[in-house]
């Protein structure tokens, strides 16, 4: 990706202490509104760059995330920055590291962010709060309106995620199914080891996986929406935040009319980027009573119905394919299944048989 030259941006007096180069006005900083994508400088989906620069380093963290200032340690090895990153709809994701022992300061930021180091060590804060010191599998999430420092080992990179504020809370607007009525805060540790915690760890293993090897799931569209209703529901439900209780409250099932619906929808279209707020809102529920009457009328959840579709139409087409024009790949990402690994070990345990051995066997 090719950035513009350096460009100083001035966020009022303890931004401009971060990017030291100000000469945008805090007025016009501050008028911006938060989360919009089309506040942020555009980037190509993909974006790979190295560089021993510290100016250079801060501009592509600009561009990506938020204004910086990159302090580097005395008497420590060079800079050797390395970053690779995606822009997926409301997201924003990349692989980081600097080579060598680096503080790094940002400004305020304006969209919710989530660091997980993949190797090394972190010690970071938000805001004036403690430090917390994060190692491999351990997360850490920034919520909007406040600043961040973050000192990264010679060996650490992060997984660095941002969504976009606006995106996140309409989408938990959806799952309450009433405007939010607050500010969307959550508690900076994230519980990766909890049932739900692990589920959305494997949703961020997916987002590693495609910036090691872009795949379809970022060129379609379908996969593409599905991925990133994961990656928000994963964090509106599995981590703690200021609307948990209204979130998780028990409700009365929806009416049986409305989960017939449900069904419906899944069974005509089980390749959509189904998540249970988006289902929830098609059929005019909140997600409680969706999940409650899925409950009742199914005995299962909505996603697990879901998968269960998926799995006997992706038997069923890898039945009928031509095993010299299709792959299993073709097949899983046509009905918007992400996890191949995951897939496959499902599909074996339901049919006795991987999904080569069923298309292998096909006419």
């Amino acid at each position: 990706m090719e950035l513009p030259g350096r460009r100083a941006i001035h966020l009022g007096a303890v931004a401009q202490d971060i990017t030291g180069r100000g000469s945008m006005s805090a007025a016009a900083a501050v008028s911006r509104r938060p989360g919009r994508d089309e506040d942020r400088p555009r980037v190509t989906p993909y974006t790979r760059r190295s560089t021993d620069d510290r100016d250079e380093a801060e501009q592509v963290i600009t561009e990506l995330y938020l204004p910086n200032r990159l302090d580097l340690s005395r008497g420590c090895a060079p800079l050797g920055m390395e970053v690779t990153g995606l822009r997926l709809r409301a997201l924003t994701v990349a692989r980081l590291a600097y080579g060598c022992r680096v503080r790094l300061r940002t400004a305020d930021a304006e969209n919710f962010h989530v660091n997980i180091p993949l190797h090394g060590r972190a010690a970071s804060r938000r805001g004036t709060g403690e430090t917390v010191t994060t190692g491999p599998g351990e997360g850490l999430v920034f919520s909007p309106g406040e600043p961040a420092e973050i000192s990264w080992s010679a060996d650490c990179e992060q997984l660095c995620l941002m969504i976009s504020r606006a995106r996140l809370e309409a989408e938990h607007e959806q799952l309450l199914g009433r405007p939010l009525g607050g500010r969307l805060t959550f508690d900076f540790a994230a519980d990766l080891r909890s049932p739900l915690g692990r589920r959305w760890q494997t949703v961020l293993d997916l987002l590693v996986d495609e910036l090691d090897g872009p795949t379809d799931v970022s060129r379609n569209p379908q996969a593409g929406r599905h991925l990133e209703g994961l990656v928000l529901d994963g964090l509106l439900l599995g981590q703690s935040h200021s609307h948990c209780a209204a979130a998780t409250r028990d409700g009365p099932a929806g009416p049986r009319s409305a989960i017939r619906r449900a069904l419906e929808l899944i069974e005509e279209s089980p390749s959509e980027p189904w998540t249970t707020v988006r289902l929830a809102a098609e059929v005019h529920l909140s997600t409680r009573a969706l999940q409650a009457g899925f409950c009742r009328d199914l005995a299962t959840p909505p996603m697990t119905y879901l998968r269960q579709v998926r799995l006997r139409r992706a038997r069923e087409a890898l039945k009928a394919a031509d095993r010299d024009a299709t792959t299993v790949r073709a097949v899983a990402v046509g009905l918007g299944i992400l996890h191949l690994s995951r897939f496959a070990a499902a599909y074996r345990e339901a049919f006795g048989e991987t999904p080569s051995d069923t298309l292998n066997h096909s006419p």
